[in-house]
């Protein structure tokens, strides 16, 4: 009997510590704010800014990988910091939807470690698209 007791208090334990976790994680992402999801629009054509984002210059803040998945999105993948030289391996999916103004959706996907938010801050991700694709964020 007090067999069954141990199991339940050990299932019991590991149910509210899984829910205790939950609830921390989604207040992380609410106080993540514009770091976790960011819009932009620009006025260049959707292939205008896949070439943009296919060929890295030397001058850009960060060093980077665009690549299209077998779903037809597209990860962009931040590798390195170029600044402080700090390696990075943070993920968004990017979206590009046309119309008069490209529309780009960046998701925040991973962070190195499983970290719930990227280590740096979303005015740096801003920066970064704002003088690649000469984009402005919409809030």
């Amino acid at each position: 009997m007090s067999l069954f007791l141990a199991l339940g208090l050990i299932a019991l334990t590991l149910v509210v510590a899984y829910q205790v976790n939950k609830k921390q994680i989604e207040r992380r992402r609410s106080q993540a704010g514009n770091a976790l999801q960011a819009e932009y629009r620009t006025d260049l054509p959707i292939d205008d800014c896949m070439d943009l984002l296919r060929n890295p210059t030397g001058d850009e803040i960060f060093a980077y990988t665009c690549t299209r998945q077998r779903d037809g999105s597209f990860l962009l993948h931040f590798t390195l910091h170029n600044p402080t030289g700090q390696p990075l391996d943070t993920v968004y999916t990017l979206r590009l939807d046309p119309g008069r103004q490209t529309v780009i959706t960046l998701d925040f996907v991973r962070e190195t470690f499983g970290n719930p938010e990227p280590v740096f801050k979303g005015d740096l991700l801003d920066t970064f698209i704002c003088q690649k694709l000469s984009a402005t964020r919409q809030m």
